[in-house]
């Protein structure tokens, strides 16, 4: 089931803000039929419950839910494995913590602590938030928590372990033989997000080309906001093409031909922001608007499991012809466009070669984990410790909520753990507000229930959406499983205080045990991203830089990288940092190098159509030049340097590395006390 295009349009444009941020939304990832299988799932687990009079039923309850949550979509083969590894691992973590709970609160604490250490170690590393968890690994320390708060004895743990099991391996069942679903949805709905945000992208520079502003803050925005959320589409949509067995490259592909068109959108945006005028009525207003006419339909076209090819073909060919009759960058770029969707049609009728499932989305346990992950899981373990100490020697009711809280909260950045604190207690207040709605209304665990199953549907759905949403599902739902399982009163408010305790206490863990130094992963992003944008200026006056495929990891790179700066900075912005004057110069950095990777695209498209050989001297002083700002920005005083530095070249691109130089040297003077200006390279 796809979500509307019109849906789609709307939610982003709202939502665009959010992106590379940890509350971002993700419309395009809206499981309907994911979350009304896991109603399924629950519903006959609890159902059994009631009618067999086993309470452990309820567990099993849980962990269908669970194996929902972890379900990754896309070819049996790996889903499968993945399921029987969640079954396994959280059966034995949620039985082995029990029984060790069975011995006292020491040993309790003992097993919890290894067993959520070695769950922290399934994580992954992004340069951009840290060790990124899993979702096996995460749920199978929620279930560690669980356990060690359920002391059982052997025979006790023993049938826990199986109703637990049995619910798993029910869930798993239904969601990869009984209830299928599309494996290549996933992809089809990355790729259908992709091109809506690069049609909405066209209609802002329509809109900031009528509003005939020049360079100010809408381009801005557009540079900086428009071009992180399509980039961040785009690595999403890689990771869902990457998860299928068969069709991958047909997905793939056409997140290429995507990437090429975001290209020209960029050199679009770049030529007319640093122009005097707005685009040509006659001539380049009509060109752009028939590139967003296009860019609709290839949306429209994506949605179908068949499109139509032809129509893609008629309209991207009138276009290109169209454009190829008149010269300029705005021409020359909406022909380069329309040229990228018909090669996409003429793709889409190609067969689909069977391959193999990507290997290289698929994480894996290995005790060879890099040393962030480690000390991120060790931190982790040690918080969690705490809480349950903290719980078992007061005596709190339902203290593995606040252990939960803290497992979840801890993020290996500062700013990222506070946001989601901000996220939970959000969700947790509205939920805790339709929680008390339904507690004061339902008499019997039949019309519990009757909630549980639906509220379960809205919690899968939007488990990939937005953390917050589905807090506010999930507080209602597992307070009437928590409920169900062992009534009690005040639920509502034990829920509350319990998570403001996990919350402290995680907050106090991000920030006391081995923090992250944030500044230095800032200056790391940003020195990648300067590399990047550096290398494609210069590849791009090499012999083969007026080649778009060529070019097409460089871009990727160059993308990327500016991405994870742009956000690492706004990171320490939220974090209470916005006082840092250094960030301002960071942020006039970050400006500098995206427009660096705006003209060399116009000098890609430009070089595409008009006579020009390559300039391979002016790519060497480039090279040259990366290796002085390195210097620059670290806190080597490259002025003598710089100042006698010929960039070369006279034309947007030149000066757009004039700009850079310039940036970096005034950091340098703010962070370091290095002279700034005085020893800028010139233009030739």
């Amino acid at each position: 089931m796809l979500l509307t295009t019109k849906f789609l349009s709307a939610f982003n444009r709202r939502t665009r803000w959010s992106e590379g941020h940890v509350f971002a939304f993700t419309a395009e990832q809206i499981g309907i039929v994911e979350g009304l299988r896991a109603s399924l799932a629950i519903a006959v687990m609890l159902i059994a419950d009631l009618q067999l009079h086993i309470p452990d039923l309820a567990y099993g309850a849980v962990a269908a839910f669970w194996t929902c949550l972890c379900d990754p979509g896309g070819p049996d083969r790996p889903r499968l494995k993945t399921l029987a590894t969640f079954a396994v691992g959280a059966t034995l973590a949620i039985s082995i913590s029990a029984y060790g709970a069975h011995w006292g609160p020491v040993a309790g604490g003992i097993v919890l602590f290894i067993l959520v250490l070695l769950c922290g170690l399934a994580r992954s590393y992004r340069p951009t938030f840290g060790p990124v968890p899993s979702q096996i690994g995460l749920i199978a320390a929620i279930a560690v928590v669980v356990g060690v708060s359920s002391p059982r004895d052997a025979a006790s743990a023993l049938e826990l372990a199986g109703c637990f099991l049995l619910g798993a391996v029910w869930a798993t069942l239904l969601c990869v033989y009984v209830w299928r679903t599309d494996p290549q949805l996933p992809a089809r709905r990355a790729l259908i997000a992709i091109f809506v945000r690069l049609h909405d992208m066209t209609i802002r520079l329509q809109q900031l080309d009528a509003e005939a502003e020049h360079g100010g803050a809408g381009w801005v925005d557009f540079d900086g906001g428009h071009r992180r959320a399509v980039r961040l589409a785009i690595e999403r949509g890689r990771e869902a093409a990457a998860r299928l067995a068969t069709g991958r490259p047909h997905f793939s592909h056409g997140i290429d031909f995507a990437g090429h068109i975001f290209s020209v959108l960029v050199a679009l945006g770049h030529h007319r922001a640093r122009a005097e005028h707005p685009f040509d009525a006659s001539v380049e207003r009509p060109l752009v608007d028939g590139l967003r006419r296009l860019l609709h339909q290839v949306v429209q076209q994506s949605e179908k499991v068949v499109p139509d090819s032809e129509i893609l073909v008629a309209e991207g060919t009138a276009l290109r012809d169209e454009a190829l009759g008149h010269q300029g960058v705005v021409a020359h770029a909406v022909a380069a466009a329309a040229e990228e969707v018909v090669a996409l049609a003429h793709h889409w009728d190609e067969p689909e070669p069977e391959e193999t499932v990507s290997k290289t989305v698929a994480g894996r346990f290995s005790l060879k984990a890099l040393a962030p992950v480690w000390r991120h899981a060790l931190r982790v373990a040690v918080a969690v410790t705490i809480s349950y100490g903290i719980g078992a020697w007061l005596d709190v009711t339902f203290s593995y909520w606040g252990t939960i809280a803290v497992l979840v909260v801890m993020q290996p950045l500062g700013a990222n753990t506070w946001l989601r604190v901000f996220e939970r207690a959000v969700g947790s207040i509205v939920g805790g507000v339709l929680t008390a709605i339904l507690i004061a209304r339902l008499s019997g665990p039949f019309e519990m229930l009757l909630f549980i199953a639906p509220l379960s549907a809205v919690v899968i759905a939007l488990r990939l959406v937005n953390y917050a949403l589905f807090v506010i599902f999930l507080t209602p739902m597992f307070v009437l499983v928590s409920d169900f399982i062992h009534p009690a009163s005040d639920l509502i408010s034990t829920r509350a205080i319990n998570e403001v305790i996990g919350a402290c206490i995680g907050l106090a863990g991000s920030f006391l045990l081995w923090p992250a130094k944030e500044g230095d992963v800032l200056s790391d992003a940003v020195l990648a991203a300067l590399t990047a944008n550096m290398a494609l200026a210069s590849r791009v006056l090499g012999p083969d830089g007026s080649v778009a495929r060529n070019l097409d990891q460089l871009r990727q790179d160059a993308g990327v990288t500016s991405t994870r700066a742009e956000i690492a900075r706004q990171r320490l912005l939220l974090q209470g940092r916005s006082h840092a004057a250094h960030l301002d110069r960071v942020r006039d950095i970050l400006i500098a190098i995206r427009v660096i990777c705006g003209a060399a695209n116009v000098t890609a498209i430009t070089r595409q159509f008009e006579a020009g050989g390559p300039d391979e001297a002016r790519a060497s002083r480039y090279d040259a030049l990366t290796k002085l700002l390195h210097g620059e920005f670290l806190g080597r005083d490259e002025r003598s340097a710089m100042a006698s530095f010929e960039i070369g070249g006279s034309d947007d691109l030149s000066r757009a590395v004039h700009n850079l130089v310039v940036a970096v040297q005034d950091y340098a003077a703010e962070a370091h006390g290095i002279g700034a200006r005085s020893g800028a390279a010139a233009v030739g």
